[in-house]
């Protein structure tokens, strides 16, 4: 279960690419402009959808941890750095994050 929760979470990333990617073709295509800002609005509209998910999962340590590693793109290390606990810990709060994580 958690592999698909890893998966949904990773969509955050994808969807900044994506977001970037569609500004570019608005700017080369013209024509296309409104098909890509409705891509661009729905694109969003999953990022603060996983936004609001990881904030519900506990407000506290659990949520910076998933907002860090899904949302910004770090590593548990410089988390387990940034958190000032063990890379161990931090691998342990990142399986309870998941656990809590709901899709």
């Amino acid at each position: 279960m958690n592999i698909e929760k890893k998966k949904y979470l990773s969509l955050y990333m994808l969807q900044n690419e994506k977001i970037r990617r569609l500004n570019e073709m608005c700017i080369n295509n013209p024509d296309g402009k409104a098909d890509y800002l409705l891509q661009i609005k729905a694109a969003r509209v999953l990022r603060e959808a996983i936004e609001r998910k990881i904030e519900k999962v506990d407000g506290g340590v659990l949520s910076e941890l998933l907002f860090l590693k899904y949302v910004c793109g770090k590593t548990l290390s410089e988390i387990s750095y940034e958190l000032n606990y063990s890379v161990r810990h931090i691998e342990r709060l990142h399986i309870k994050a998941l656990d809590k994580f709901e899709i």
